[in-house]
């Protein structure tokens, strides 16, 4: 990850009771934010490196377009390739946790209009602890699925940056040689 979290990755917290080691829910609550806090920054790192990639291949074609050739333009298709997998797994990311969120709320008995403030117990009654627990574990997952979906993203605009310039010296090398 580009912002590491405070705790190791991959790291699941312990079941049971918060009196044998095991963490409390405000733990678990605090760890999934920590790791979507660090999801939305690896996601926007990624967007970031995108925007370059695609002005800069835009001041290319715009400032050599008639002098491109369809081999430099073919040179272009892995860096869309990369950039469009990075854009489509920071979308992903955010769908998985917005899907969690929605699942959540409605196992809960939550609200689910966002505009309406979350409580988490509708009925007013408290969750039982194993509901709890389980309703816990399956946003800690979620929060961790988004956040290895965001380094994901990451790693391909990263490697879309590299094609970029890759491709940019291939056209600057064809059109000084020709």
């Amino acid at each position: 990850m580009v912002t590491r979290p405070l705790f190791g990755r991959g790291a699941v917290p312990p079941a049971g009771p918060p009196g044998d080691g095991a963490e409390r829910p405000e733990d678990v609550l605090g760890q999934a934010g920590v790791l979507l806090r660090a999801c939305g920054q690896d996601a926007a790192v990624a967007a970031i490196v995108l925007i370059l990639v695609l002005v800069g291949a835009a001041t290319q074609l715009a400032h050599g377009g008639g002098r491109l050739g369809a081999l430099q333009l073919a040179l272009l298709a892995p860096v869309a390739a990369a950039s469009a997998g990075s854009a489509a797994l920071a979308v992903r990311s955010r769908l998985v946790l917005v899907a969690a969120l929605g699942t959540a709320r409605g196992r809960t008995g939550a609200p689910l209009d966002p505009g309406v403030p979350w409580t988490p117990f509708a009925s007013g009654s408290a969750l039982d602890r194993r509901a709890r627990d389980e309703e816990l574990r399956r946003l800690l997952a979620a929060a961790y699925r988004c956040c290895d979906l965001a380094w994901r993203a990451v790693v391909w605009a990263a490697a879309a940056a590299v094609l970029f310039v890759c491709w940019t010296l291939a056209v600057a090398a064809t059109t000084a040689g020709g």
